[in-house]
């Protein structure tokens, strides 16, 4: 009897030995879905790149992700929701840098951009001026010509501070003054105003542009400037530095473990071939780096924009 109680005994331990180890064998991350915040409306950037890279990061990741967008501040409203939200790894964020610096300034904004846990950043555009297809301007120097004849009087749509530093930067070197309309829900929303005729001009990276080719003429392009081959022979503007990087970040204090198993994925996900043509058919150029890359790329953007 005394053997038969033992040996139930021992069956029982053993019976719950093997659940606590098989419970824990299912926490191992993630185990749940994910959710992916898109601080811009749809059809932007933002998320023309969390919808390539959400189907490669469920498959790495074996779990579900959800995009939710929280849209607003050129981007700080979605910030914000990321750094108040929980650090165990299971809410992400679209970053575009440098959105993410400039949107960072001012009286109580309520983040750090310096102090997300960045996941890594995965591709990158240069910037474009762009016009509708009927519009009187055909090149460059005819926008310039009409701007310095009419200061002020012709309207130009980028995507909040961001974009008013940016146009800033081409303005100045151009000699011209135009006035800036900035579009708070991010490009998803500019492209409609400047095809309505709301504005005479829209600026943003060189992807939309390729994006629109059909509705929308270039007329420049930043110093460094590649497009795909529906831009060729836009002409660059030498001295323009706008570049726009994505990437996805991670709320402050994430665990190291965890950020790293969700770079592998980044990784793996943009290395994907039709990922990479995706890219490649839009304009933009593929980034593959590490967190610490990836942070110490906003730090650098944070001393460039330091003064602007």
């Amino acid at each position: 009897m005394k053997n038969y109680v033992r040996s139930g005994v021992l069956v029982a331990v053993a019976g719950a030995f093997l659940a606590v180890t098989a419970g824990a064998a299912k926490a191992e991350y993630p185990d749940k879905p994910i959710t992916f915040i898109v601080p811009y409306s749809p059809g932007g950037g933002s998320d023309q790149q969390a919808r390539r890279l959400v189907p490669g990061l469920e498959k790495h990741l074996g779990v579900k992700i959800r995009i939710v967008y929280k849209t607003g501040g050129g981007g700080a409203v979605g910030f914000n929701e990321l750094w108040r939200s929980k650090n165990d790894g299971y809410t992400i964020s679209n970053v575009v840098v440098p959105n993410i610096v400039i949107s960072s300034r001012g009286k109580d904004v309520g983040f750090e951009p310096d102090k997300f846990a960045y996941i890594g950043m995965t591709a990158r555009a240069v910037g474009a001026v762009m016009v509708t297809k009927d519009s009187k301007f055909k090149t460059i120097g005819q926008l310039v010509a009409a701007a310095k004849a009419n200061p002020g009087k012709l309207t130009v749509a980028g995507v909040g501070s961001t974009g008013r530093v940016n146009w800033g930067d081409l303005a100045e070197d151009l000699g011209i003054k135009l006035t800036y309309v900035p579009v708070s829900g991010g490009v998803g929303k500019m492209i409609p105003m400047l095809l309505g005729g709301h504005v005479d001009v829209g600026m943003t990276a060189s992807n939309h542009a390729t994006r629109h080719a059909a509705k929308l003429n270039t007329l420049v392009l930043a110093g460094s400037g590649k497009g795909s081959g529906v831009l060729t022979g836009v002409p660059n503007e030498a001295r323009w530095g706008y570049l726009t990087t994505w990437g996805i970040m991670a709320p402050p204090g994430t665990p190291a473990d965890r950020v790293a198993k969700l770079n592998a994925a980044l990784n793996k996900t943009t290395r994907d071939p039709k990922v990479a043509k995706i890219v490649t058919d839009n304009g933009l150029q593929q980034v593959w780096q590490t967190p610490a890359e990836a942070l110490d790329y906003v730090k650098d953007s944070m001393k460039k924009y330091a003064n602007k």
